[in-house]
């Protein structure tokens, strides 16, 4: 392998160093669960976790989400094959890193002796500074640092929920939820090298926390959730799932600026030009699209609708025909009444 650059240490003085390792302390008092329609993110914890010469974690698995990003070391890690464990040998404890939002995460075990036989099965990977990984729920793992050069790692355990929305407004969101999940899902066995962008994000969560600026906290947020969209991209199999551009419903939009305008200056003189530039449409192609998706023209639909509120007004209000002509735009009220006749065949008297 190709040496790489110091990330911890080399590129920041030991001032800045403190204030990540500050701010993954203060992160222990700031609840960073995440709740949008249709997705609830809980956090068990954000930090850096630097281990001691050959710390060594044994064969175990969580419910949730664990993301690992290598900042400084090397060590080793082996991830077991869901296929060599029976449900029946797993054994669990209460984890020692808890949520107050889920205060009895569990973790998983296996008994020593089976424990030792699946270890010398399991393939093993080197971790050096600049890797990055994911363990989805119930992956088992177990890893180990250096003894001369320990693990600095910044760390993310989490739990995604994902509910249906029935609002056509967030149907997309929902959508996109499924495929970030299922994305961190499948990333099993995969270790990626020089992650600078997943660095930057982790350190900036880090130094948000130790500054506290006004917005800390909903910058954290946003950067905790850029931070699991990234490793959800980096385990993308275009072949296997499509990524997806919702198609913005522009007619019915254009339609909906088209009567909302038309509605706010009924009582003005509307202009053909003042209607294209509310759309951001040439004259000629606002012509064309009402005809098309109205089957009249643009100044029989104005017409239309100012009739439509007018017969309204003449029907539910107290205004008398006069004010009704010249709320909805018309030159007089002889003028509204013939139209109305025109286009109800009733006299305004009779409506």
């Amino acid at each position: 392998m190709t040496e790489r650059k110091n990330i911890l240490y080399d590129s920041y003085e030991r001032k800045d160093e403190d204030i990540l390792l500050n701010g993954s302390n203060e992160l222990k008092a700031i609840n960073l669960d995440i709740n949008y329609p249709g997705l609830e993110i809980s956090v068990d914890y954000l930090h850096i976790h630097k281990q001691n010469p050959s710390e060594e974690f044994s064969l175990h698995a969580h419910p949730n989400f664990e993301l690992h990003y290598i900042a400084e070391g090397e060590g080793e890690i082996g991830f077991v094959d869901e296929s060599m464990i029976s449900s029946t040998e797993i054994i669990e404890f209460p984890a020692i890193v808890k949520s107050s939002s889920t205060p009895k995460i569990k973790e998983y075990h296996l008994n020593h002796l089976r424990e030792q036989e699946i270890i010398k099965n399991t393939k093993v990977f080197k971790l050096r500074k600049g890797d990055a990984f994911i363990n989805p729920p119930g992956q088992f793992c177990w890893h180990k640092s250096s003894q001369h050069n320990p693990i600095v790692e910044y760390g993310l355990r989490f739990s995604i929920t994902i509910k249906d929305i029935n609002s056509p407004n967030d149907k997309y969101f929902n959508k996109e939820y499924k495929i970030i999940k299922q994305l961190i899902s499948e990333n099993l066995i995969q270790i990626t090298n020089n992650n600078n962008e997943i660095e930057t994000i982790f350190q900036t969560i880090f130094k948000e926390a130790n500054n506290k600026l006004p917005g800390f906290i909903l910058k954290i947020k946003n950067e905790l959730l850029n931070l699991i969209i990234l490793f959800a991209r980096q385990s993308w199999d275009r072949n296997k799932i499509s990524s997806f551009v919702p198609k913005a419903d522009v007619k019915n939009k254009r339609l909906g600026m088209l009567d909302d305008f038309i509605n706010s200056n009924i009582g003005t003189a509307i202009k053909i030009n003042q209607i294209s530039k509310y759309l951001f449409m040439s004259d000629r192609n606002l012509c064309r699209f009402v005809k098309e998706n109205k089957g009249i023209s643009i100044h029989q639909y104005v017409l239309q609708i100012r009739i439509n509120k007018a017969v309204d007004l003449c029907r539910n209000s107290e205004y008398t025909f006069l004010e009704i002509a010249y709320i909805t735009g018309f030159s007089n009220s002889s003028h509204l009444s013939k139209v109305i006749k025109q286009y109800t065949g009733k006299s305004p008297s009779e409506l």
